[in-house]
């Protein structure tokens, strides 16, 4: 289902039947901006607007995700049926693909938070002993690293197509061109975040350094902290260089 095209004939009727996008949104009682994403191919249409949809519109369902418009008298009625029956699987399709990509919101959400929250945990178990908060070593750098960026991937929408692309290391795994494509802008996307987080946190290692030179028990760890915060960053930006590569190298293959 072609999204895009979908999206260019909502805009051409709307404007066809002199509408505005606020205008077409107050009769299907949605915002603006969710026809304005209709009409740019960011998404579809729910699936229970689209009687309303057509009937603003003045087209039958099956011109709406065909994206264009065709009488059935027009067509033989064998041809009709195939694109009905097509229109029907393509809905159906992507229906399922965003169930997934809801489901994998909901995980990466769920495990991002609590990686960080075990950063939090094992932080406030070491100033116990140590008697001292800045104590961001370790274990927890690499889980704030981690539970952040997943967290991070998550809301912003990429997290089934930053999990698509480590399928793709398990043997016999096979995704469409479409999905490797977003797949490796998921994994850049991931790179670009490590590398972010991964300075914020030196620099807040960096800040307890200069916050603590009179105390050399508490200098040491802070260094230890930028030390391992840049150190972890490397090797993970590393490892999503080296899966962008393998990806691109399968696309190239396609």
């Amino acid at each position: 289902m072609d999204q895009a095209k979908i999206g260019k004939f909502i805009s051409d009727r709307r404007k066809k039947q002199g509408l505005t996008q606020k205008q077409l949104a107050d009769q299907l009682n949605v915002t603006d901006k969710t026809v304005s994403k209709w009409e740019t191919g960011y998404r579809l249409p729910d699936a229970s607007l689209l009687l309303e949809l057509g009937s603003a519109l003045e087209v039958d369902i099956n011109e709406l995700l065909a994206g264009e418009e065709f009488l059935p008298k027009e067509l033989p009625p064998e041809e009709y049926a195939k694109k009905t029956e097509s229109n029907i699987v393509g809905l159906v399709s992507e229906l399922n693909e965003m169930d997934k990509r809801s489901r994998s919101r909901s995980i990466g959400t769920i495990t991002g938070i609590s990686l960080s929250g075990l950063a939090l945990l094992i932080l406030f178990a070491a100033s116990l002993r140590e008697g001292s908060m800045v104590d961001m070593i370790d274990l927890p750098t690499l889980f704030y690293l981690l539970g952040l960026k997943l967290a991070i991937i998550s809301v912003s929408g990429w997290f089934h197509d930053y999990r698509n692309a480590w399928k793709m290391c398990l043997p016999g795994k096979r995704l469409s061109k479409e999905e490797m494509e977003l797949a490796v802008q998921a994994v850049r996307y991931a790179g670009a975040l490590t590398l972010t987080l991964g300075c914020l946190i030196a620099l807040l290692g960096a800040f307890s350094l200069l916050n603590y030179m009179d105390d050399f028990s508490l200098v040491w760890r802070s260094f230890a902290q930028i030390i391992l915060a840049l150190l972890y960053t490397a090797i993970i930006k590393t490892v999503y260089v080296i899966l962008a590569f393998r990806i691109n190298r399968m696309l190239r293959n396609a």
